[in-house]
């Protein structure tokens, strides 16, 4: 297994976990929203160490531009589990990116950063 499968996981989870149903308006409720692509959204506690996921995945958004990063980071997401051994994931694509840092949900909607054994035994 390669390393990076789990900040694969984290990335798409962070980035569609932080969405908040009592919220009706879109991009504010959040959701896999492509958000974390921008630095105020990155800098949040809960997403400590994954810029180096979006790295990774940067020349691929920079080769298909046609793909939201929303959707890229949902794909990233089922390709880790496909290559950790788990099943393959069916993905539907057409997800919408925020267009504006502003559009970023606040800080606060996901738990700190957990080490990989908390993540794992929770």
């Amino acid at each position: 297994m390669r390393p990076f499968p789990l900040k694969h996981l984290r990335l798409a989870w962070h980035d569609a976990g932080k969405y908040n149903k009592n919220i009706e308006e879109w991009p504010l409720r959040g959701g896999a929203n492509g958000g974390l692509r921008f630095e105020i959204e990155i800098k949040h506690a809960a997403n400590a160490g994954l810029v180096n996921a979006l790295k990774l995945l940067q020349p691929i958004k920079d080769k298909y531009s046609g793909v939201t990063y929303a959707d890229l980071f949902q794909l990233a997401s089922a390709t880790a589990v496909e290559e950790a051994g788990g099943p393959k994931i069916p993905i539907k694509y057409g997800r919408v990116d925020v267009s504006e840092p502003e559009q970023c949900p606040e800080e606060g909607r996901l738990p700190g950063k957990l080490t990989v054994k908390e993540e794992i035994s929770n």
